[in-house]
């Protein structure tokens, strides 16, 4: 197998004759994540963990291996397969199932810094589970760095702990770790070298954790543990961090005492006792820690609601950028969904907005192929992307990426989870401010309603035609759009086709919601015409104007959003 170089491997590179890679997708100081699909069963999605072999010899991977393939438990992670540095230039490679979801770090994010305390018991409880496992083993496996970037979530709320890297087994009779190792903020102080880290060392880094998540990112500092014991002094530190398995992170917070969890004396109680610098003052066993977590999700349901509001948003807190994500659906087919999602990606462009990529949905049939000719100023994206069902189209002297479906690419045999996550890793490739995907219709499915309920902003495009209107689609939408009023998120209603006829005040007030914009009916001979010339309506300078008043109020929120 050709050797891997310690740079970022390449999309389409080739591990083992086997995996191919698709993206990479987690860094940090001791390797590197990618996702890459296993060519030999149907392009399944793994995850590859790339990392340097030891200086002073040995293969740390190899331990890593050895030690999760002898292990057999639901949280945590599943051994594929494993290449060792001597077949690969001094560099490990290890192969797990994919993970579909998140880091704690990153769902933190997404909450805002706000998670309510049962939820952060229940992931408490869950962890607690597995790491009682590794330490029932013989000899017992300590994990030693327990992290918001360590540990995954999935869209159900079930979580499974990652990176084995550091965890070793515990040496009866050994006063000391050998190799002091763990993060600042979330390590024992026995792992500074005082003492060998044992199943108490995991009880600090799981209550070091639930701190962090109930604080919106306040870490434990050294010294500062139990709440009652501060000298002061939370230690700066530069580690290089993972960046989760899907989606951006940053482990760094200010230092933040227990105080701040507030509401429940008893879970702050329990949280103390875990975090205690003095070993023999902490519980005993992840089965006690994780009974003490039981009982306060069960006292009264005093856990239960209670939210601990952080003192700012660790989004802000951290400085982190978020893509836009922009969903344009018509409420009936026809009704020109596709027509406003290009007419809007080509007026984004012409004001030299934020970088944007416009998808077609793999969920429909392939259009913009006919719509987006390519011309000399335009080229095909060259480099292999994680869907083969789409062609990536971008040009020297545009802000745009399209990415339409190929008409000649043919459905494949893929699970349907396969292929959704192979859609969402080509996204997660493109260097954008802003997706804009056309869904059209094909949004009535359940899978799609949680898409359309939880994108940052929804336009629905109506007609003048209500026949078409169903009552199963007004229902459907009108349960969107409340379910995204009540989380906060806007929905923009879209007259398009409009034009003087006698009932369109009726038309427009049939609407669920009063709309925003209002896009012209074209006259159909001149727009056919322009079509079948390879022009879009922006071309038509008369037209340009009507269009940019009509959809000024949309684009100038996706604008001013950046």
């Amino acid at each position: 197998m050709e050797s891997i170089g310690w740079t970022s491997l390449e999309n389409g590179t080739l591990i083992g004759d086997r995996y191919r890679i698709h993206g990479r997708i987690g860094k940090g100081g001791m390797g590197e994540v990618y996702a890459a699909e296993d060519t030999r069963l149907h392009g399944k999605i793994r995850a590859l963990k790339v990392s340097r072999a030891p200086e002073a010899g040995g293969q740390r991977s190899a331990e890593e291996a050895g030690m999760l393939m002898r292990l057999d438990h639901p949280h945590l992670p599943l051994i594929v397969d494993y290449f060792p540095a001597a077949e690969n230039g001094g560099y490990e490679v290890l192969v797990m199932d994919y993970i579909d979801g998140m880091t704690l770090q990153t769902y933190l994010e997404q909450q805002d810094g706000c998670i309510p305390a049962s939820k952060a018991i229940d992931i408490g409880m869950q962890l607690a589970e597995a790491l009682a496992y590794l330490h029932e083993r013989q000899p017992a496996i300590i994990h030693r760095d327990l992290k918001p970037t360590n540990v995954m979530i999935d869209h159900g709320g079930f979580v499974r702990l990652i990176d084995f890297g550091i965890a070793r087994e515990f040496k009866p009779g050994q006063t000391k770790d050998t190799v002091t190792l763990g993060t600042p903020g979330f390590a024992a102080p026995e792992q500074e070298g005082n003492q060998q880290s044992d199943a108490r060392t995991d009880v600090f880094g799981l209550g070091a954790l639930l701190h962090y998540l109930l604080t919106g990112g306040g870490k434990v500092g050294r010294g500062h543990h139990g709440g009652n014991r501060n000298d002061g002094q939370d230690r700066p530190y530069r580690e290089d961090r993972w960046n989760g398995w899907l989606g951006s992170n940053d482990e760094r917070g200010a230092g933040a005492g227990h105080g701040l969890l507030g509401g429940s004396a008893a879970l702050t109680a329990v949280i103390g006792r875990m975090t205690d610098p003095v070993p023999a003052c902490r519980y005993a066993t992840m089965e006690e820690a994780g009974l003490a977590l039981s009982a306060c999700s069960v006292e009264g349901g005093s856990a239960d609601g209670i939210v601990v509001q952080s003192r700012q948003s660790v989004s802000r807190k951290a400085g982190l950028s978020k893509s836009r994500s922009v969903i344009v659906a018509s409420l009936s087919p026809g009704a020109g969904a596709t027509f406003t999602t290009l007419t809007l990606a080509h007026l984004l462009d012409r004001e030299a907005g934020p970088v944007a990529a416009c998808v077609e949905h793999p969920s429909l049939e392939p259009e913009w192929h006919a719509l987006l000719p390519v011309t000399g100023r335009r080229r095909s994206w060259t480099s292999p992307v994680a869907d083969n069902r789409y062609r990536i189209l971008s040009s020297t002297f545009s802000r745009l990426l399209w990415c339409t479906l190929d008409p000649s690419v043919s459905a494949e045999a893929e699970p349907a989870a396969d292929m959704q996550l192979k859609h969402r890793l080509m996204l997660q490739a493109f260097q954008a401010s802003v997706f804009i995907t056309d869904v059209s219709s094909r949004w009535l499915a359940p899978e799609m309603e949680r898409q359309l309920a939880s994108c940052d902003d929804l336009l629905f495009v109506a007609d003048p035609f209500p026949a078409k209107w169903t009552i199963q689609r007004l229902a459907a939408a009108k349960r969107i759009c409340f379910e995204r009023e009540r989380e906060g998120r806007p929905t923009s209603w879209i007259a398009n086709k409009d034009g003087k006829f006698a009932a369109r005040g009726e038309w427009l007030a049939s609407m669920p919601v009063k709309p925003c914009c209002s896009i012209p009916q074209l006259p159909a001979l001149e727009w056919a015409d322009a079509v079948w010339k390879g022009r879009w309506a922006t071309a038509n300078a008369r037209w340009l104007s009507q269009l940019e008043r009509g959809l000024q109020p949309v684009l100038k929120s996706i604008i001013d959003s950046r």
